[in-house]
């Protein structure tokens, strides 16, 4: 078992870059998809990866910056570290029970697949790290019991295959995506509750009547209109809110800028890689099971290439450090994916709403509250699995939690009943 450990750790550290081509190559290979579109898939894939990382990545360096300047600026402070979601995701994976997680998600997808309970096909390897962190939340709050932990683990998986299942006609219609669906569960659990607001919105006077999409204020302002001007004006008042000199403020507004206008750039890469392999596969799939649809299921993270989702998470990322301040209960300084996880969370919200910026801040708002409250919540346990995994804490830290933790709704929720009959 050690073995299997160490080779999924050496797997997953390798990042989706690697990763990726890797699983489309094995996948593909045992489907017999031609090897000229298999070649060409693996390799547009992990481009696209790298490409999205690279400009992510850069932008969070890039305005990281000035969130530290806000944050001192406006006197912020609270008593959680927010160590960012790869050291969350590294804890993960050193997790005792990882590799038996895989196998058993594995199973379950194989099972549901064959009684027709799901049409997703979780391809994304990398995206089991979430299962495998709701079975870690049970263990140590169930005193470490493993069969409670493996039985929580495996509940994540079937909810989240089936919200992925009930959310694909949104992310082939709104997203564009034909034939994908995403079953990442620390983001597809949050559509129900996306879905909720929106109805909710539009049985309030007023707020029903507002509709603002980057389209629409392309269509009326023009060139004021599109996402590299808006990226550069919300780069700005986040670098004003700062205080940062004159010259500081213009580097944040033309990054957020690039960021608007690259992200989905790099994901047009990843696509015309994805789409010819899931294609592929699917009409294999088709042919030895006639009755069926499959659908692949891939990283939620391509969310983020949408405009109105990139434009609610920039506006979020001020919004979020006021919550931090401002919210009841929060002890969570959102720091190191602050930006990352704001637009992350805006995908749903933007998705039911048809774009609505508008709705989509209302409604990502909310859930960033929710978000706060888990993480906080969470920081106890999550400490306990990062210490456990080889992290060690800051000198006069006691709790660290990630903002990245707090969006595992459904793993919290087993975590909670855990604990009350431990």
């Amino acid at each position: 078992m050690d073995i299997v450990i160490t080779g999924l750790q050496t797997i997953a550290g390798l990042g989706p870059m690697v990763m990726m081509p890797i699983i489309i190559m094995v996948l593909g290979l045992i489907f017999r998809v031609p090897f000229k579109t298999l070649i060409r898939s693996a390799f547009l894939v992990g481009i696209g990866f790298a490409g999205v990382n690279m400009v992510i990545n850069w932008f969070v360096a890039q305005v990281s910056g000035s969130v530290a300047g806000m944050v001192a600026n406006w006197g912020i402070q609270t008593s959680i570290m927010d160590v960012g979601w790869p050291a969350r995701a590294a804890a993960t994976w050193a997790f005792p029970l990882a590799a038996v997680v895989v196998f058993v998600v594995l199973g379950i997808n194989a099972v549901m697949l064959i009684t027709k309970t799901t049409r997703t096909v979780m391809v994304d390897f990398w995206s089991y790290n979430h299962f495998i962190f709701t079975g870690a939340l049970v263990w140590y709050a169930s005193g470490q019991n493993t069969i409670i932990a493996l039985i929580a683990a495996a509940l994540d998986a079937i909810i989240t295959f089936k919200l992925a299942d009930w959310t694909t006609p949104y992310v082939e219609d709104y997203f564009e995506l034909e034939g994908v669906n995403f079953p990442t569960s620390n983001s597809v659990c949050w559509a129900p509750v996306a879905y909720l607001l929106n109805k909710l919105w539009d049985i309030i006077p007023g707020i029903n009547k507002i509709d603002i999409s980057p389209e629409g204020v392309q269509e009326r302002f023009g060139f004021l209109g599109e996402p590299m001007f808006l990226g550069f004006i919300i780069g700005c008042i986040i670098s004003l809110l700062a205080g940062d000199p004159v010259d500081t403020i213009l580097i944040i507004g033309m990054s957020t800028s690039a960021a608007m206008v690259l992200t989905p750039k790099m994901m047009q890469i990843l696509m015309e890689g994805l789409m010819p392999f899931a294609n592929a596969v699917k009409e294999v799939l088709s042919k030895r099971f006639p009755d069926s649809d499959f659908t692949m299921g891939i990283d939620a993270a391509l969310t983020i290439a949408n405009d109105s989702c990139i434009t609610v998470g920039i506006i979020m990322v001020p919004i979020t450090l006021v919550l931090a301040v401002v919210l009841p209960g929060n002890s969570l300084l959102p720091m190191a994916d602050i930006a990352y996880m704001a637009m992350w969370l805006a995908a749903w919200p933007c998705a039911f709403s048809n774009g609505n910026v508008f709705r989509g801040v209302l409604s990502t708002t909310i859930i960033t509250c929710m978000m706060l409250w888990i993480a906080t919540l969470l920081a106890p346990v999550h400490t306990q699995l990062a210490i456990s995994g080889g992290f060690t804490l800051p000198e006069g830290m006691a709790l660290i939690s990630t903002e990245d933790a707090g969006e595992h709704l459904i793993g919290f929720i087993f975590q909670f009943i855990a604990g009350l009959f431990a």
